[in-house]
């Protein structure tokens, strides 16, 4: 099992990755400039970062079509589930899917080749997994549960819930 929000952020690390190797691959081919366009280049990362936040907002709501949050609030408790809570998973332990790399360097790299802008593509699924990730944490600390995927391995994508384990001070002793 994997805690939800350090699966999105290990997707954003890994999506920055592949567009950092590509763009670096653009600078070594193609040498980088600036597009004589910068005005309308301005324009189009305007508008993504717009659309990124307006879906970002559109998925913290609990509209049918949009919602993540009723898929949170259909999660199973751990405990109904039959799952185990690991400890082996965590996002200190892995930062990076490789996996995930090696799709998005396939994809990005080639593209880049042709046009050198299509290097920032992978930007915009980055900007949509830390929007999900902030809409996750968000909802677990208004709610006090912790979200988990991939209690049953066949279905990695069904969720399921946990309490928060109580903070600890810097002794370790539990707060008051």
């Amino acid at each position: 099992m994997d805690r939800l929000v350090h699966h999105e952020l290990r997707a954003v690390v890994s999506v920055l990755a592949a567009m950092a190797v590509a763009l670096t691959t653009v600078d070594l081919v193609h040498g980088f400039s600036a597009p004589s366009e910068s005005g309308r280049l301005g324009l189009y990362v305007a508008a993504v970062l717009a659309w990124i936040v307006v879906w970002t907002l559109l998925k913290a709501t609990r509209i049918k079509w949009f919602s993540e949050v009723r898929d949170f609030e259909k999660a199973v408790p751990v405990g109904e589930s039959g799952a185990v809570l690991p400890t082996e998973r965590f996002l200190r332990d892995q930062p990076f899917s490789p996996r995930l790399f090696v799709l998005y360097l396939l994809f990005a790299v080639p593209l880049s080749l042709w046009e050198p802008l299509a290097a920032l593509l992978p930007l915009w699924s980055a900007l949509d997994w830390l929007g999900k990730a902030a809409v996750v944490a968000h909802w677990e600390r208004g709610h006090g549960l912790l979200l988990w995927r991939g209690h049953v391995a066949s279905r990695p994508w069904e969720l399921s819930v946990s309490r928060r384990p109580p903070t600890r001070t810097a002794t370790g002793a539990r707060p008051v």
